[in-house]
């Protein structure tokens, strides 16, 4: 639910503005009020409102002003004036410190009412876009890391690899790099690796008739030649010298 702040000098004002927003059934549920710019200051050190309803004529520091303090301190960026002057110069004044809306004393209750239900309406949508921004953000740094990781295979595949060297590659725990990796991939980094490392000794097998099929182990990552000939059965179906002839032939 939305948080709101009431700002008026004139408490009885205040406290019937307050009465109709609390009974008003609107999103606001959290609703705080402060008698003037210094205590909404004060309070607002602690709470972070999504909207701000501010008289304009209040002593020592005025509406014009607060807002001014408050954006500056980056802690609230929407607002909406109360005055009880109909005048041309404060709604140019409220129109240039780009304020939601500009309302008169004395206060029309059904039409602040609605005035703040667009208003929340406006806030979750915009909450609801910096929420699929942030995904997108998200998603696109788990392909970042992702790429760099399938990079590094690529570019290392003939070595000795391991969770820890990836995790120092991209600075994150080994843990989190396997389930980035499966959430990216829908394969474990290790099956990723063995396929990887199997289809280059396919081509090599094919490409090389007469080398060592030890050798092209070793090439592949594998100092075990027993190791690679079980691996590449299991994911292929035939040994290394099998596949080798049989694609010959063809």
């Amino acid at each position: 639910m939305l948080k709101l702040l009431v700002v008026d000098d004139e408490l009885v004002i205040l406290h019937g503005i307050v009465k109709i927003l609390r009974e008003g059934n609107t999103p606001f549920t959290q609703i705080e009020s402060a008698m003037d710019a210094s205590e909404a200051l004060s309070l607002l050190s602690h709470f972070t409102p999504d909207l701000i309803i501010t008289d304009i004529n209040m002593p020592e520091i005025n509406g014009f002003e607060f807002i001014n303090i408050v954006k500056e301190q980056k802690l609230c960026d929407r607002f909406i004036i109360l005055t009880g002057y109909d005048e041309f110069a404060y709604a140019k004044k409220a129109i240039r410190i780009q304020v939601i809306d500009y309302v008169l004393k004395p206060i029309d209750k059904m039409e602040i009412l609605s005035l703040l239900r667009n208003v929340a309406k406006e806030i979750f949508e915009e909450k609801k876009l910096g929420e699929k921004q942030d995904q997108k953000e998200h998603e696109s740094e788990y392909s970042f890391h992702v790429e760099k990781i399938l990079g590094y295979i690529q570019q290392n595949y003939q070595k000795d690899l391991s969770l820890e060297q990836f995790s120092e590659l991209i600075d994150l725990h080994p843990n989190y790099i396997s389930f980035l990796f499966k959430k990216e991939m829908g394969l474990s980094l290790i099956q990723y690796l063995q396929d990887y490392r199997i289809e280059k000794a396919k081509e090599l097998l094919m490409k090389h008739q007469t080398l060592p099929v030890q050798i092209i182990g070793n090439q592949v990552g594998y100092e075990n030649p027993q190791h690679f000939m079980k691996v590449f059965k299991k994911i292929v179906g035939c040994t290394p010298g099998s596949y080798r002839e049989n694609n010959h032939e063809r």
